[in-house]
């Protein structure tokens, strides 16, 4: 039975979580649309004006912010899911040997199989959630 390769779409994310593994920015951005979108809520936290940041040049800029404040980090996926030029993965990011989040990133790809779109959406472990029961 012939082995079938991976999907372009899976290529290039998985071409971005090694990028972050690697904390090497140039090939996470190889990964993004010159006219790519990104909307993150932790935006805010750099520029409070926004969630959205729109090209590339201004998502390198976030990305070089985080990776220096956060030099540890890795990405630690847990599933994905694809459908045509859309992907959806499930992961942990770790920005500190004991502190992750649980995280979905929303890819919408061109069809050069780059990142137009991406969506990211935290989440709370299973762990803190049965936590916070406990407390009410």
């Amino acid at each position: 039975m012939e082995k079938k390769g991976k999907s372009p779409v899976q290529e290039t994310v998985d071409k971005w979580i090694e990028g972050w593994n690697e904390h090497n920015i140039e090939k996470i951005m190889e990964c993004y649309a010159d006219t790519a979108e990104l909307y993150d809520p932790k935006i805010k936290e750099i520029y409070p004006e926004t969630l959205t940041l729109v090209g590339k040049e201004n998502i390198k800029k976030y990305y070089e912010i985080i990776l220096k404040v956060f030099p540890q980090i890795k990405i630690q996926p847990l599933g994905l899911w694809i459908k045509g030029h859309d992907a959806l993965l499930e992961y942990y990011i770790y920005t500190a040997e004991d502190a992750k989040a649980d995280v979905v990133s929303k890819f919408y790809l061109n069809k050069e199989y780059k990142i137009q779109g991406h969506f990211v959406y935290y989440g709370l472990s299973y762990k803190e959630v049965k936590e916070e029961d406990k407390t009410e």
